[in-house]
């Protein structure tokens, strides 16, 4: 009896995690450059999640989306001049999340924004497709594991950044999935 009670619980603690405890590749394991970053959010837990897209070329590997971050990070940092990746955490069709500032630090994805959400940018462009299922699933894994960390308020409110900004990102059918969720508000 105590063997199946420990069986049972091993496997309810495995489907939890598999619920709510997504896979983020740390900066190190994706080759990113140190940070020169250094800004703090203004408010942790922030109360606004805004939803990008990368809008260039789709991973579906981590080696794939590991070079993208690196030409990503390039970009950023050498020709916009910003202190590194401009988003908080990026989304792979992989299925992984990657951190960009993480947690704790401000952005530069949405002007007026950045210091008071995470950016999450799905890496690739989105204009004319959804990202894949393995993506979905690892959005909705780091916002569920953001709340219960304590890095997003429980209030949050979501937004796309064509809510926020005049661009197109994230894509039309990414806006038009976000706005069927709880938390969206425009």
């Amino acid at each position: 009896m105590m063997l199946r009670l420990a069986v049972l619980f091993s496997a309810l603690c495995a489907a939890s995690c598999q619920l709510a405890c997504p896979p983020i590749v740390s900066p190190a394991k994706w080759g990113s450059r140190p940070a020169k970053c250094a800004s703090p959010l203004s408010k942790v837990p922030p109360g606004n999640v805004v939803i990008i897209h990368t809008a260039g070329s789709a991973c579906h590997t981590q080696p794939e989306c590991s070079e993208l971050l690196r030409n990503i990070q390039v970009f950023h940092r050498d020709m916009k001049e910003w202190c590194d990746v401009s988003y908080n955490f990026l989304i792979g069709e992989d299925g992984n999340v990657y951190e960009g500032r993480g947690w704790l630090l401000e952005g530069a994805h949405t002007y007026g924004y950045n210091d008071l959400s995470l950016g999450i940018a799905f890496i690739g462009d989105f204009t004319e497709r959804s990202p894949n299922e393995a993506a979905w699933k690892a959005l909705k894994n780091l916002l569920a594991y953001a709340i219960q960390s304590g890095y997003l308020a429980s209030d949050y409110l979501l937004m796309a950044h064509s809510d926020v900004s005049n661009t197109v990102s994230p894509g039309k059918l990414i806006r038009e999935t976000i706005k069927m969720w709880p938390h969206y508000k425009h």
